[in-house]
This record gives structure tokens, sequence and C-alpha cells, in this order.
């Protein structure tokens, strides 16, 4: 029988971010830990699992459920899914109790302080393995979703991969062995596992399958608010009669083009843009909450304050630049996981919000993992 395993480590955590311990003791994903997580559900969302497992940690549940929302499979939690053991030194700061859990480390023995050796976990997770092939057909592919240790451990046993090999090369690196939300994969044949995707972010996951994609990025006519000047971000008004002639001049100019899918802003005049656009044509089309315009806080609808003269946006509530580029990467990434290779795209976005997604396609082709071209309609 063979069997394809994808395996992914959860998101950054509070434990993470503290610089705790963390084994068998949970915390909760962190901010940073979503977006990791709902980047690497993003990354794998094509692909096909026939079965979901999950170790019982929240941190790893969690994680398993961004993952799977785009699968027809639900996580199956499993305690022998869960991290490795550290006894007493769980939950410490590094920073605290360093000196001891670098020589149980080196070791590899937790066992004296009431945490598990090498042995130990090869038990524990010949049995868990036992339990999933037992689930199996033969081809079957399968989600793992658990922790660091957790792989490092697997490489050291039922693996029987060169760890130190790959730890001193990672360590060479100054790279961590197992990322948070890294993908991993490996396969088994017969009794016999080997390693065939040594731990990956979700971004070079991607540049190992590259896509062109062709992007045409079109912002909504002119509004109400744009006739008086006033500050139009998420808040909303309606399509003027320019506004309304404008977009059907872009669905005259897009007609014969072939567009795959149509991404949409949430805002009204988004969405009424794009059906005067699409009139007449069967596209699917998505609507996004985070393609819509900056959040201009408590200066939406404003007219009096010149934003030249505007130093911290901050002040204000508004939305900073920084938080609007981490908006349009994500947005960026999901419309080229969801396209196929050579696919034509239709973005109706914000004027703002588009430079910001001009300036994201410009990272990731910097960054190789989608070649992204995008031109705007005027």
């Amino acid at each position: 029988m063979k069997v394809y395993f994808t395996f992914v480590r959860h998101g950054e955590t509070l434990f993470n971010q503290t610089r705790r311990m963390q084994g068998q003791c949970d915390s909760p994903l962190n901010e940073t830990g979503i977006a990791q997580a709902e980047n690497t559900a993003s990354a794998l969302r094509r692909e096909h699992f026939d079965h979901i497992f999950c170790s019982a940690s929240e941190r790893a549940w969690d994680t398993a459920k961004i993952v799977a929302q785009y699968h027809e499979e639900e996580p199956f939690v499993m305690k022998e899914l869960m991290e490795f053991d550290f006894g007493t030194l769980d939950g410490q700061l590094f920073s605290d109790m360093n000196d001891i859990i670098q020589v149980h480390r080196k070791a590899d023995d937790w066992t004296d302080v009431g945490g598990e050796n090498v042995p130990l976990f090869e038990i524990r997770a010949k049995k868990a393995f036992e339990k999933i092939l037992s689930a199996c057909r033969d081809n079957d592919h399968v989600l793992i979703v658990s922790h660091g240790s957790y792989f490092s451990h697997l490489l050291k046993t039922i693996l029987d991969y060169d760890f130190d090999e790959y730890r001193h090369r990672m360590d060479a690196m100054n790279r961590p062995l197992v990322p948070n939300c890294c993908i991993a994969e490996f396969v088994y044949e017969d009794g016999k596992y080997t390693v065939t995707r040594e731990p990956q972010t979700a971004d070079e996951y991607r540049a190992e399958k590259p896509k062109k994609i062709t992007i045409t990025a079109v912002c909504t006519g002119e509004t109400l608010f744009d006739k008086e000047n006033r500050k139009e971000g998420i808040c909303d008004s309606m399509l003027s009669e320019k506004g309304i002639s404008y977009a059907q001049q872009i669905g005259e100019k897009l007609k014969d083009i072939k567009i795959s899918y149509v991404f949409v802003s949430t805002s009204l005049r988004a969405r009424d843009t794009a059906d005067l656009i699409l009139k007449g044509r069967d596209i699917p089309v998505i609507y996004r909450r985070d393609l819509r315009e900056r959040f201009y806080g408590l200066l939406e609808g404003d007219n009096k304050i010149n934003p030249e003269d505007i130093r911290d946006w901050s002040e204000y509530g508004a939305e900073s630049t920084d938080e609007m580029d981490q908006r349009a990467m994500k947005a960026l990434r999901e419309i080229c996981d969801m396209s196929d290779d050579e696919s034509h795209v239709l973005v109706i976005t914000h004027s703002y919000f588009r430079e910001r997604l001009e300036q994201a396609v410009r990272m990731m082709n910097t960054a190789g993992t989608c070649a992204v071209q995008i031109e705007s309609l005027e």
C-alpha cells in the first residue's frame, strides 16, 4: 500500500511569541499564527486530501480547521499527534531555564523531568501512524497538522532521515528546522517512509509550482462622495451618473476578453460597478472584504481636512499603509492560488487599494512565487 502524507506545523502562538517552552502544554494562536495558517491553507487549497488528522492541542486543531476550510474532510483529533513531552520544563521561559533546557535538548531525554525520550516518542508515533494507515486505502492523500518537535522526532525515528545532517544544514542557513505553518511531505510504501519535501514555507511551496496570472484591476466609478470630495473608504455612497457610464465603458472594453474569475470588493459601489461591467456575461464572481478601500476611521465622509496635512493617520483610527499592504498581499496570494496557470482575472476595487495591490504584485514577482502581470483600466 502507498499513502502520501502532507505535514503542516501549527501557526505561531503566544508561547512561541514570548519564548516559552511549548510541548504538551498549550497556548492560543496569535494574530501572526492565524495569518500563517490562512496563508498555508490557501497554498494547499487545490490539493486533494482523503483524510485530515491533527493533534489534540487546540493550537494544532485551530490551525487544522483553518486549513480544512477548502476541503470536504473534517480534522480528526488524535492525542498521539501531540507535541513531544518536555515534562515540567513545559511553559518555562527560555531566558529563565536556558541552561537546563539546552542540557536536555542535547541529550534529547526529558524523562528526569517527567517528559519523553526518543524511544518513548517512537512508540507513540508508531501507534499514531498505525491508526492513520488503518483508515487509509492505496494511494490515499493524508494531511497531518501537528508540531515542530513532533516532526523533528519523526525525522529521527520512523522517517529514518539523516536528522543531524539536516540540522547542521539548516543551522548554516540560519533557518528554523520546522517553521510555523510549514509544509513537508513524505510517502509510506510497504512498510517504509520516504521524505519527499523538507519543511517549506507556503511561499516556497508556491514557488515550486509557479503560475502566470494576468490581473486587470478596475476601480469603482465616481460616487456621490467623490463629487463632494469626501473621504470614502469602507463607508459607501452610490455611483453617480458619471460612475455608471464609466463602468459601462469598461464593460465594453472587456467584452471580448476571456476572464476566468472576477474578484470584487464587498462595498456596494464596487458590486454595482461589477454588475454593470459584467452585464450579460456568465463569469464566476467572488466577493472579498479584503479588496475594500482603506479605512479612514473618523475621517470617513470628511471633506474638511486636507490629507496632505495629516502626519499620523492613527490619530483618527485609520488603517495604516502596512496594514493595507498585508491585506493586499493576502488577497493577491489567494487570488493566485484560486486561479489556473495562464488565467486572466478581473479585480474590481478602489483607487488607493489598487496602488497597494500593485505593490504586492511587485513583491510577489520579486519573490518568484507567482508571475503576475497587472494592468489597470481607467
